[in-house]
């Protein structure tokens, strides 16, 4: 698989990107873009040594950014240090591809869903069925299960929709019983957002509306496509979504 840029006007044709010139099994795509002067982007890889990804272009031009991407650049590799509780630790970014690739197949094989909020990364790994966070800035970060309430599929794509402090982190579902979108929210607890009975195929391309008010989900393997919206009309990054959760404990 090539990794591409795609212009949602339709204005430009996909371009192919520097950072996955080479070809793998890609996923998702994120940016960290809070030092104007120095951004940088993230790929995961759904392989069992898939190292998550960061690039640097060496030319920053915000009057036409999407060349940023396709540019030189440096690429560098995730390394992950965990604690002797295997719960959190320390990482690096290294450019030895060889030596990040052993180092995913040992912590964190599988990655998916990534996403880049204040200072922190998040990204799932449906192997082992974990959420990491990485502080981006301190260099440590911490890892939570996500086999909890009726998550008892793999995780999968991963979208934050940025609204209050109230803010939910959404996955959806690879296979389990009920595939669906579920979320955890600031205080660890995981939500059910919603499952079908119907369809037992992986819920992917997970995307929300400009001002969070519509939901848009697909069911991969029937092809099927879903707009979901709160009866209140509210977005979904309110206050209060009438959902059930469980403890994360």
């Amino acid at each position: 698989g090539q990794l591409y840029q795609v212009d949602p006007s339709g204005k430009r044709p996909p371009q192919l990107m520097s950072m996955a010139s080479e070809g793998g099994i890609w996923e998702s795509f994120a940016y960290d873009i809070r030092n104007r002067y120095l951004p940088h982007f993230f790929v995961t890889e759904d392989h069992h040594k898939g190292c998550l990804r960061r690039f640097t272009p060496d030319v920053v031009d915000w009057s036409d950014p999407w060349q940023m991407l396709h540019g030189n650049g440096t690429t560098e590799y995730l390394m992950l240090f965990p604690n002797a509780t295997n719960d959190g630790g320390t990482f690096q970014w290294t450019d030895n591809f060889e030596v990040a690739k052993e180092n995913a197949f040992a912590y964190y094989q599988h990655t998916e869903g990534i996403d880049v909020f204040e200072g922190e990364l998040f990204f799932v790994c449906k192997k082992i069925r974990q959420l990491f966070v990485l502080n981006l800035d301190n260099f440590t970060y911490y890892n939570r299960t996500t086999a909890n309430g009726l998550f008892d599929g793999k995780p999968d794509q991963m979208q934050r929709i940025v609204g209050d402090t109230r803010d939910l982190i959404y996955f959806t579902e690879e296979g389990g019983v009920s595939a669906g979108v579920h979320a955890r929210d600031h205080l660890g607890r995981f939500y059910s957002i919603f499952e079908s009975p119907e369809y037992k195929s992986e819920t992917t391309g997970l995307a929300f509306s400009p001002d969070g008010r519509f939901m848009y989900v697909a069911y991969q393997d029937v092809g099927v496509m879903y707009a979901i919206w709160r009866i209140d009309g509210l977005p979904f990054h309110a206050t209060k979504l009438d959902v059930k959760y469980h403890d994360s404990a």
